[in-house]
């Protein structure tokens, strides 16, 4: 069943912005979008040079022909039109049932990007928009103009206005010295989402389109990914135009070119939580990741080494500190002189103490490990990844590898995230591997391996596949043999 968006905009008769923008984002993120007209522009490429505002009368009908039939998973609100519209539009989402309701986006749109007004909402309108929409998507501009913010510290700007009742702002950039640099608040986080600063002045429409595409990506992906997944949309289309990749339409700013669902890496930000900055690069692995043992004990490392896995992982769990410490230099000390690396799940500090390979950290560890240490020892440094936030934190700190999760239902560990399926796999794997060495893990054994492999991730790990075998030995020969057949 294809999930429903609503835009609630004006008409752009250019078509380089409003409803006719915000439909082509919804579709290129498989989203079937319906629209409330609230005002119809005569603008082009150059100028804005008419705007005829619809009656609320017709607004309210819009709105209830759309839910009575076609309810809304998100909602994005853009320019209103007049101060009835946004009375209309205010009372409507107001009284949105809690159960099902829909995420709603606001735009607080000024001024057309080719020039001209498009309408000012009075002060007491806007604190209750502020109130009661999900996600506020300003730029600097409409930060000063409405809120009397200056958008030169994002992240004192984006507090500012959730002081003011805002539940998530979404700053975009360009302001600041930091041009590229968009940032995110919410009472979960507060992170800067750093792409690559192109040439050029924007494109028409890349307000609307953003907003858009984060309230599509809120139904397909967790709360912390739409954000990311918005800004690589954006991000693609401004690289078409910085790359002159597609032909110009028209005589002035360049329309936001809609090309699908974000699959470059080059579109990918960093993700940089609030009051940190880009982590230190790490050294390449020396060779593929292959097959990949997680195991609990030194001993495990030692059968490890013995039955000649590729990388293993040693991932300890509540030891005395001495107990540790002993279990990580055992099972350094095992791998030395052969080919089998070992990372050391965690314990950052341990491991550089007992000089080995590598470091694994998950997420919660990237916060409080330090990582320029762990650069200077020239120690190796995967990530474990589970979703579009993750992964962007991960490409924040250029780590050796990524490891992908949960593919398949687990009780290795507990997991806040679902499994992730062949086919999100496939498309993470198509995003990262121009890039980075990748791994997949969770609930993979030997029936699964054929399709895990044939998405290119190139490496599994595993875990009870091997150390609750009858016999580890022939079922890492046989996990091999697996992998070589899916892709030899």
């Amino acid at each position: 069943m294809t999930d429903i968006a609503w835009t609630i905009a004006g008409s752009d008769s250019g078509g380089g912005a409003g409803i006719q923008a915000d439909i082509r984002t919804f579709h290129d993120f498989g989203l079937h979008g319906a629209s409330v007209v609230t005002c119809v522009t005569a603008q082009n490429t150059t100028a804005l040079t008419d705007n005829h505002v619809i009656p609320a009368a017709t607004v309210k009908a819009q709105l209830h022909a759309l839910w009575t039939d076609l309810p809304a998973a998100a909602i994005k609100i853009g320019a209103l039109g007049s101060n009835d519209n946004a009375a209309a539009v205010l009372d409507f989402v107001g009284a949105l049932p809690t159960k099902g309701r829909p995420f709603v986006v606001w735009d607080p749109v000024r001024n057309a990007s080719v020039g001209g007004a498009l309408g000012v909402l009075p002060d007491d309108t806007i604190a209750s928009f502020l109130r009661s929409v999900d996600a506020v998507t300003p730029n600097a501009e409409e930060l000063a103009g409405t809120w009397n913010i200056d958008a030169k510290d994002p992240a004192r700007a984006t507090g500012l206005l959730r002081n003011r009742g805002a539940n998530r702002v979404y700053l975009t950039g360009g302001h600041g010295d930091t041009p590229g640099h968009d940032h995110w608040e919410s009472a979960l986080r507060c992170f800067s989402i750093q792409g690559d600063t192109l040439p050029g002045q924007g494109a028409h429409g890349g307000g609307c389109s953003l907003s858009t595409a984060l309230a599509a990506a809120t139904v397909l992906e967790d709360e912390d990914s739409a954000p990311v997944l918005a800004h690589m949309y954006v991000h693609q289309g401004l690289r078409a135009i910085a790359g002159c990749r597609l032909g110009k339409l028209g005589a002035g700013r360049p329309a936001l070119p809609h090309l699908g669902w974000p699959a470059n890496i080059r579109d990918l930000p960093r993700v940089v939580d609030a009051g940190k900055t880009r982590g230190p690069a790490f050294p390449a692995l020396s060779h593929p990741i292959g097959l990949y043992a997680v195991v609990g004990c030194a001993d495990w490392v030692r059968r490890c080494v013995e039955m000649g896995l590729d990388t293993v992982q040693l991932r300890v769990k509540d030891l005395p500190a001495p107990a540790l410490r002993e279990a990580v230099e055992q099972s350094v000390a095992a791998t030395q002189g052969s080919n089998t690396r070992l990372f050391i799940n965690d314990f950052w500090r341990e491991a550089i103490d007992a000089g080995a390979y590598g470091v694994h950290l998950g997420q919660e560890d990237l916060t409080d490990a330090d990582l320029p240490a762990i650069a200077r020892a020239g120690i190796r440094l995967g990530v474990s990844t589970h979703s579009y936030y993750e992964i962007a934190r991960a490409h924040a700190v250029a780590p050796s590898y990524v490891a992908i999760g949960p593919i398949y239902a687990t009780t290795t560990k507990p997991m806040k995230f679902a499994p992730q399926g062949i086919d999100r796999l496939r498309r993470w794997v198509d995003l990262l591997k121009p890039r980075y060495p990748l791994t997949a893990i969770g609930g993979i054994n030997i029936e699964r391996i054929p399709g895990v492999m044939a998405t290119g991730v190139g490496s599994v790990a595993v875990v009870r596949a091997m150390t609750e075998a009858a016999d580890p030995f022939q079922a890492v020969a046989d996990l091999r043999a697996a992998m070589h057949i899916a892709c030899p």
